[in-house]
């Protein structure tokens, strides 16, 4: 066999594969500002993909904390007029919560599967921002 000269370059990597651009957008689900927000800020905005799905997280994340602190508003003072109904409106949180986790996995799945699912209202934004 004859020998192969090293010449000591390397082939250049590509940037990112479909792979990886889908395993960030995943990610970006569960790490919910910080992802998203690395995508908007780096040179992986360029990724129509990526960038869809960094919109859609962020604009979720934001959304949920924006109802989460609310609810938790309403209910503090329904808890100091009414006693009652603060107790009722803190048994939505588990709920609320739950329907929220899985949300964020069944997009995070959807983006890892390399699919562009658009939540209903945010997904129509997102795809405009990300144009």
């Amino acid at each position: 066999m004859p020998e192969e000269k090293a010449t000591g370059a390397k082939a250049a990597a590509p940037a990112s594969s479909p792979g990886d651009d889908n395993l960030i957008a995943a990610v970006g689900y569960i790490i919910a500002i910080l992802v998203p927000l690395f995508v908007l800020f780096t040179d992986k905005k360029n990724n129509k993909f990526l960038l869809f799905h960094a919109w859609q997280s962020l604009i979720f994340s934001v959304l949920w904390i924006v109802i989460w602190v609310g609810l938790t508003f309403v209910t503090m003072i329904a808890s100091v007029v009414t006693g009652g109904l603060g107790g009722f409106l803190g048994c939505l949180f588990l709920p609320l919560g739950l329907v929220v986790l899985v949300a964020v996995l069944f997009t995070a799945w959807k983006a890892y599967q390399g699919e562009k699912y658009k939540l209903p209202i945010i997904g129509d934004f997102a795809e405009k921002q990300a144009k």
